[in-house]
């Protein structure tokens, strides 16, 4: 059972604590680069592996696992547009896991995967947790999706010394190893997305640029947002418009993109989310048919950038520029890399992957990939496979996965870096062949940095 400690500790948080930014920390940054957990150094940085505080945890946080690992996540299975966009990562996690037992990639164990269905549904993410600790009896949880889910079990996972690995969101909150140790992250940070969207930006605008920004608002677009226009200063970027929806709105954007496109601007950042991706992308390509001459530089994040999204986007798609840090499984031309063809095998049986789209799914298979490799490395640790050992591999990886790019690795280090993912490449895509284009060299120099842009 859970203990009734949680339900006092979750209590007092709802009086006296305030949450974090659930997509931006209040200024933007990481922790301190150096920490003390009941005594443990967990800097990393130094080549010193991370080691958790176990001291207030129960005692089932360092008992060995034996024979069958049991992994718990939330993601949304039914409940609309949300659930059809994440299906393809469900299976492809699932695959994975299949995968990993076939293989007997975890020798001496069993892994079993549990999926609860939260509906993308903050408020339904702890009921659906408390099943998976209390009924399933789940050893860890793996790519969770959903930055506000996240953050509704962090504080209880963290309390009972549960790993919340791979979570499938690129908030800062994530770097906060002293307070939430046994949290860590998967995506790219979105304040380091933007900042190389700002580079290349400057790259192409040399002389200065004019640009709006269309955001959801929330924490979520706000992190995007208020780097960007931190940033725009020194890159020459004058910042002509602001606009907004508002989470949840499903009603095309009309009067904001009519509103951006009345300035005219050189450069679009664009943060919507969901279903309000292709709805913005239908209203733009309205407003430039409307306003001949008219062809801004269209930035779009990454996540809503997945071929799928993009392909219900048809032809107002076409040019935009976002970021990946993962080989094009969609594009035929990436076949003849053994790792892509390898993967394209595994999950060709998947519905999904008969309508031609195998890189949705690749981001489920990667967080199985990670979290196999975590167990791997935990398990030959000298403590053996615990829970306080999971998340002590998970802090000290540092793993080229299958369908990475070349100098792509997922890295983390204690609180010496606590983004996994910091390397990006920005790229084009092309609506015609559902497949992206380089621009540029893959942007390296935010690795392993400790503060955010």
């Amino acid at each position: 059972m859970i203990r009734a400690s949680r339900v006092r500790f979750v209590a007092l948080l709802a009086v006296g604590t305030v949450l974090r930014a659930a997509c931006g920390g209040s200024d933007g940054s990481a922790t301190s680069t150096t920490a003390k957990q009941g005594g443990t150094d967990t800097t990393g940085g130094d080549g010193g592996a991370f080691a958790v505080d176990t001291s207030s945890c129960p005692d089932d946080a360092t008992a060995p696992i034996e024979g069958t690992v049991k992994i718990g996540t939330t993601m949304p299975l039914s409940g609309g547009v949300a659930a059809a966009a994440f299906a393809p990562v469900a299976e492809g996690l699932q695959k994975y896991i299949d995968y990993a037992n076939q293989q007997d990639l975890l020798p001496g164990y069993k892994i079993e995967l549990s999926i609860e269905d939260d509906q993308f549904d903050s408020n339904k993410t702890t009921p659906a947790v408390e099943k998976l600790i209390d009924d399933t009896q789940v050893n860890l949880f793996t790519g969770m999706i959903g930055t506000a889910n996240n953050q509704a079990v962090r504080d209880l996972l963290n309390e009972e010394c549960y790993p919340q690995i791979f979570i499938n969101s690129g908030a800062p909150a994530w770097g906060d190893v002293e307070n939430y140790p046994w949290t860590a992250g998967l995506l790219p940070p979105y304040q380091t997305e933007t900042a190389i969207y700002v580079e290349d930006i400057q790259r192409e605008f040399p002389d200065g640029a004019t640009a709006a920004v269309f955001h959801i608002n929330s924490e979520f677009g706000d992190a995007y947002n208020d780097t960007f226009a931190a940033l725009a200063p020194d890159a020459g970027i004058d910042i002509l418009d602001e606009q907004t929806i508002e989470n949840g709105e499903e009603a095309p954007p009309t009067a904001q993109v009519n509103a951006i496109a009345s300035k005219k601007p050189d450069v679009v950042m664009a943060v919507p989310l969901g279903a309000q991706c292709p709805t913005f992308l239908t209203e733009l390509a309205n407003a430039k048919a409307a306003n001949p001459g008219w062809e801004p530089r269209v930035y779009i994040t990454a996540t809503c950038a997945s071929t799928l999204i993009l392909a219900v986007s048809g032809a107002a798609a076409d040019g935009i520029f976002t970021i990946v840090t993962s080989v094009d499984s969609n594009d035929a031309a990436n076949d003849a890399v053994p790792a892509v063809a390898e993967y394209k095998d595994a999950i060709k049986g998947l519905g999904f992957a008969a309508d031609g789209d195998f890189a949705t799914a690749g981001v489920g298979w990667t967080v199985g990939e990670l979290t196999v490799e975590a167990l791997k490395q935990a398990a030959a640790s000298p403590d053996g496979l615990t829970r306080a050992s999971i998340i002590n591999a998970t802090r000290s990886m540092d793993y080229h996965f299958q369908v990475a790019r070349d100098g792509v690795n997922f890295k983390l280090d204690g609180t010496g870096d606590p983004y996994g993912l910091e390397s990006m490449q920005v790229v084009q895509y092309d609506a015609d062949t559902k497949t992206y284009t380089d621009v540029g060299d893959l942007v390296t120099k935010f690795e392993g940095k400790t503060e955010l842009p």
